[in-house]
């Protein structure tokens, strides 16, 4: 064990106010009362559920939020003399950056203080910044502003995840973080079903124009429409309970409520095969999936002569349904294979989704036909995004509680530079510089695919063993 290892001694608590540390001579049966004191600490299911539904709501408007632009790419095109590369940089860079690196303050904040307060002001922030977008007259103004939305949303996930995992029991928990984690397919499914819907209906108005505000282009109007839900929904988090923190770790004789970010790193890094790989699958899987489900949507328009309505309705239901039915049942999956003696049941389920996935979606975007592309992209879409609710549990249930906030961060930080500002720029520019021809969307979608996911599945593959070490070594801490 090393020096810094041995400051980390692993001790069982069951609250943040426990400052004293688990006694490692005690007895089988006061680690049992242990154990059942913290089993009674859990707040009730109800109240449990009352939190989730709130936290999956945040994240459904999250998506949609910051995944309606992938709907509007020709209107914002067309009024800004835009590249798709530029535009690009408005839908990934402008929103990840700040999102990644907003993050790890705020994950730190979600460590020591008061996780419903964070989520509730972000809710707000990123809504109000939402909205503002729909007032830009430029692609300078519409950039600051996501910059503002990526910012606001970095609040969400790192409280959100610690919340969960004091809120439910373990046998629940992985469910319990999945269902959260469909806020992604759900969110991003509305964004292009309600967004196509709103484009088409402000479009048929005419021209908008709003007292002491001026013309409003029907895309405008779309984003101001989609900010607004999100100011009410803040307020809404002041109603739930804070739980207990539990799976807490012990320093030299006692529990810390806070963990120099310093030591978080090299805690990390001690496990570097473990969360390093864990971090850059991810980011892999996410770059393919990102990077794809922003550029659908113009390939149907663009290559396919389809309404914004139509688009955003088409692609939007396979992610709605097929996007959610995969997140549940990777879940299901693992659940199955750790019944049967696997303890790395959740990256090694991650592997096989991510191999399974790369014929599906890259065969999708070449098949020339709507119909046939709309066909594959059901199982791909099931596969691609399967990885999201066991990944969030996968990081967590190895980090003690004092460092959950900060370590989701991280994850936040990798997969939102890799995947959200690298996704969607790379694929542009593999249509703007490699292929040099807008019509070509669908070899620049498939390039993608087939780079990054066997990318992926090899990290998931070489993290195996190191996983199963790592969650050796948590379950001697966690509750």
């Amino acid at each position: 064990m090393t020096a810094s290892e041995s400051e980390l001694e692993t001790s069982t608590q069951t609250s943040a106010t426990d400052t004293s540390a688990t006694d490692t001579s005690a007895t089988d049966t006061s680690a049992t009362a242990t154990a059942a004191v913290a089993e009674d600490d859990y707040p009730g299911l109800g109240s449990a559920s009352y939190c989730l539904g709130l936290l999956f709501s945040a994240y459904i408007l999250s998506f949609i939020d910051r995944q309606i632009l992938a709907l509007l790419v020709g209107p914002i095109r067309a009024d800004f003399g835009i590249t798709d590369f530029e535009y690009s940089l408005l839908a990934g860079a402008a929103f990840a950056i700040l999102y990644a690196v907003a993050g790890l303050p705020l994950g730190r904040l979600a460590d020591k203080y008061s996780r419903r307060m964070i989520v509730a002001g972000s809710v707000f922030f990123w809504s109000i910044m939402t909205v503002s977008c729909g007032f830009t007259k430029n692609f300078a103004q519409l950039f600051v502003a996501r910059m503002g939305v990526g910012a606001g949303e970095a609040g969400l996930s790192p409280p959100a995840y610690s919340l969960i995992l004091d809120s439910f029991r373990p046998q629940h928990v992985g469910f319990a973080m999945s269902f959260y984690k469909l806020g992604v397919k759900i969110g991003g499914g509305l964004a292009l079903v309600v967004g196509g819907f709103l484009y088409d209906y402000y479009a048929s108005l005419g021209v908008i124009e709003l007292a002491y505000i001026g013309v409003i282009k029907p895309w405008q109007a779309t984003i101001i429409s989609v900010g607004l839900p999100g100011m009410l929904l803040s307020l809404l988090f002041l109603t739930i309970q804070e739980p207990t923190r539990k799976g807490l770790i012990a320093k030299n004789g006692e529990v810390p409520t806070e963990i120099p970010f310093k030591e978080v790193v090299d805690f990390i890094w001690q496990r570097r095969r473990t969360y390093l790989c864990l971090l850059l699958g991810s980011s892999m899987m996410a770059m393919a999936q990102y990077g794809s489900g922003a550029w659908y949507p113009e390939l149907f328009t663009r290559n396919y002569g389809m309404s914004k309505s139509e688009a955003g309705a088409s692609f939007g239901i396979i992610i709605l349904v097929a996007g959610s039915a995969g997140i549940m049942l990777a879940t299901w999956c693992a659940s199955l294979l750790r019944k049967r003696g696997y303890e790395d049941a959740n990256v090694r389920t991650m592997f096989f989704a991510s191999v399974l996935a790369i014929p599906f979606s890259t065969l999708a975007p070449l098949s020339g036909e709507a119909q046939t592309t709309l066909w594959l992209l059901w199982p791909a879409v099931l596969l691609s995004g399967s990885y999201l609710g066991l990944m969030a549990v996968s990081i967590v249930e190895i980090t003690p509680n004092q460092m959950r906030g900060q370590v989701t961060a991280v994850y936040i930080f990798s997969t939102s530079m890799i995947g959200m500002a690298l996704g969607g720029s790379v694929l542009a520019a593999f249509t703007d510089f490699l292929y040099q021809d807008d019509n070509l969307l669908h070899y620049s979608i498939a390039t993608a695919c087939i780079l990054f996911y066997p990318v992926a599945a090899g990290l998931f593959w070489y993290c195996l063993p190191a996983y199963t070490k790592s969650l050796a070594e948590a379950k001697r801490w966690s509750q």
